[in-house]
C-alpha cells in the first residue's frame, strides 16, 4: 500500500512515508487505547502537518496526573504498540496475548 490515507491521529509513521502494511492497524488501534485511557491524543497539534510530525518522531509521553492512576501494564503495552519501526511493533496475536488484556 502506498496511500497516505486516514485520520490525522491515528496515521501511522509508514504511512506517512507512503509504504506500509497491516503493521498500521496496530499503531492506530494503540492510539485508541492512549485516547480510551487518557482521554487525549498521544500525538497533538494545531494542524495536521503538526500531528503528522510528532508522529513521525514517535513524540509521546506518560506525563500528566491522568497517567498516575493508569497501570504499568496498560503503559508497557501502549509503549510496544506505539513503536516507529513497524518490523518491531507488536503483533495483533502477541497485542491479544499481553499481560494487560
Amino acid at each position: 500500500m502506498n496511500s497516505i490515507v486516514g485520520t490525522p491521529y491515528f496515521v501511522a509513521p509508514e504511512v506517512l512515508r507512503s509504504h506500509y502494511g497491516i503493521e498500521c492497524d496496530i499503531w492506530s488501534l494503540g492510539v485508541m487505547l492512549y485516547i480510551m485511557l487518557s482521554g487525549d491524543p498521544p500525538f497533538d497539534g494545531q494542524n495536521p502537518k503538526e500531528v503528522f510530525k510528532k508522529a513521525l518522531k514517535c513524540d509521546y509521553n506518560f506525563d500528566g496526573p491522568i497517567w498516575r492512576d493508569i497501570s504499568d501494564d496498560a503503559k508497557d503495552l501502549i509503549s510496544k504498540i506505539l513503536v516507529r519501526n513497524p518490523k518491531q511493533r507488536l503483533t495483533i496475536n502477541q497485542v491479544l496475548d499481553h499481560k494487560w488484556f
